[in-house]
C-alpha cells in the first residue's frame, strides 16, 4: 500500500491568467515544482506545477492547464500530495516527520503513548500523543523534550517538563 505525504496546499490564487499561491511544506519551497506531478488526497488529479517564485514558504506557481482565475479559483484548499518513495533518501541522522506517526513514546522506561501526528501552525513544531490512557496531548517538538528519536527502532523518548506529568495522568 502506497504513503502519501502532504508536501503543500493551494491557498489562493494570483493574477488573471491562472497562477496559484501554495504553502509548501518542504524545506526548500520551491522543490514542490520539482516532481514530475503531485496528486489530490484521493489521488483522483494529477497536477504538474512550475514553480516560478517564493516568499516565506509561499510560492506562486503555474499548473498545467489551468489558464484563467476562474480555473485557479476552484483549486483553492486543494491539499497536495506526492508517494513517500518519491522524496529524496535521507541521511543516517535525519527523519521526515511522516515516519514518526506511529512510533512508540517512552517516558522513564516505560510506555507513554503513539505519536498522531506532526503540526506546523507557524510558531514551531507541535507533535501530537495519544497517551496510555487515551487522552491526546500536544508537545513542543524539540531536542528537549524529545532527546531520542529513532524511526528505525521504532520509538521515540519524552522528557516532560517540571509539573506536567501530574497533569497528564488525571482522569
Amino acid at each position: 500500500m502506497s504513503q502519501l505525504v502532504c508536501i503543500g496546499q493551494i491557498i489562493n490564487v494570483h493574477g488573471v491568467k491562472g497562477a496559484v499561491k501554495i504553502k509548501s511544506y518542504l524545506s526548500n519551497p520551491m522543490d514542490i515544482g520539482s516532481f514530475e506531478s503531485v496528486t489530490d488526497q484521493k489521488q483522483k488529479r494529477l497536477f504538474k506545477i512550475k514553480a516560478l517564485n517564493q516568499k516565506q514558504g509561499i510560492v506562486l506557481a503555474r499548473i498545467q492547464g489551468i489558464e484563467t482565475r476562474d480555473e485557479a479559483e476552484t483549486l483553492k484548499g486543494i491539499s497536495l500530495y506526492i508517494e513517500r518513495a518519491q522524496l529524496p533518501k535521507e541521511k543516517a541522522d535525519e527523519y521526515y516527520y511522516c515516519d514518526l506517526i506511529g512510533l512508540t513514546v517512552y517516558n522513564q522506561g516505560k510506555v507513554f503513548g503513539k505519536v498522531l501526528s506532526v503540526e506546523n501552525f507557524g510558531a514551531g513544531d507541535i507533535i501530537n500523543i495519544q497517551l496510555s490512557n487515551g487522552k491526546v496531548f500536544p508537545f513542543d517538538f524539540s531536542n528537549a523534550t524529545f532527546p531520542v528519536v529513532s524511526v528505525k527502532d521504532g520509538y521515540m523518548e519524552i522528557c516532560l517538563p517540571i509539573g506536567l506529568e501530574g497533569v497528564l495522568h488525571e482522569n
